[in-house]
């Protein structure tokens, strides 16, 4: 009986809990639409005020990057010329290498003592062609030394310091150089036409046997220069009219314009205690 009781008691809290129940699902199921309604309507609004910040963000990402980049690019474009420099100075010290290996060979060949001078500088002024060496008494350099590079004869010292040394080109007017011709062997005298570039024979007989493309070299005559050193090539040859005289121009085999070292020549011994012997130029203004 008891049992009967309990069951009957329960189920009438069941049926009356489900009553209860069905009476709050409207208002349940109202309130559910109440909120998906006002969720719906406050979503524009968040995003709305969460936009600021998400731009923010972004732009300072973009931002971050792009200063990234340029920070790349100036650290590339340094190392970059970085490597410029640095491959133009391999480029610069293979050259001086190959002249001073060239230099090198000469010297093997040279009679006389040489010593290795670098061109430092060149005096303004239009009408001499002279150039200033970083060697000078301290180095052994003298007066009336020749001066030559790996092609040919380049000139001549005319004055020397404790440090440093003049010397005259080949090409200058005022210079001349005894030398005969390889493929005969004529004697003449070689003068500068003022010009880089030219040379000229003096007083050359006009039944003189020359060619162009004949290599001129020095004689050896009057101990200045080492016998049978390039001067040049000749260039052309005239004879003008009546003229007793050929008219030649000659190429000069040294690299006037281009070398950075050269080689000093000593004198023999008997020429270097002569310090009053002037070196071999003509006289101021003859053509």
């Amino acid at each position: 009986m008891s049992l009967v009781l309990i069951w009957i008691d329960g189920s009438g809290r069941r049926d009356a809990a489900r009553d209860r129940t069905t009476e709050l699902n409207p208002v349940v199921q109202a309130l559910s639409y109440f909120r998906g309604f006002a969720s719906t309507l406050v979503y524009p609004v968040y995003v709305l005020a969460r936009t600021p910040y998400v731009l923010y963000g972004s732009v300072e990402e973009v931002s971050s990057d792009r200063q990234s980049l340029l920070l790349q690019r100036e650290k590339l474009s340094l190392e970059n010329l970085r490597l410029k420099e640095e491959h133009l100075r391999v480029q610069h010290l293979q050259a001086e290498n190959s002249r001073l290996r060239q230099l090198l060979g000469s010297k093997a060949q040279l009679p006389s003592q040489a010593t290795i001078a670098e061109i430092i500088g060149a005096p303004p002024d239009p009408r001499r062609a002279i150039v200033i060496l970083d060697k000078g008494l301290l180095d052994g350099i003298e007066v009336g030394d020749a001066v030559v590079d790996a092609q040919g004869l380049f000139g001549q010292v005319v004055e020397v310091s404790q440090f440093a040394s003049w010397t005259i080109l080949v090409t200058d007017r005022d210079h001349a150089i005894p030398a005969r011709n390889n493929r005969t062997g004529v004697r003449m005298i070689v003068g500068g036409s003022g010009a880089y570039d030219g040379l000229v024979l003096e007083d050359l007989p006009a039944s003189t046997d020359l060619q162009e493309g004949d290599l001129i070299e020095t004689s050896g005559l009057g101990g200045r220069f080492p016998v049978g050193y390039p001067v040049g090539t000749v260039s052309s040859v005239e004879a003008a009219g009546d003229s007793p005289y050929l008219q030649a121009l000659v190429q000069p085999a040294a690299a006037l314009l281009k070398v950075g070292h050269v080689l000093v020549i000593a004198q023999p011994q008997a020429d270097a205690n002569d310090t009053q012997s002037p070196p071999e130029t003509r006289a101021k203004g003859e053509s």
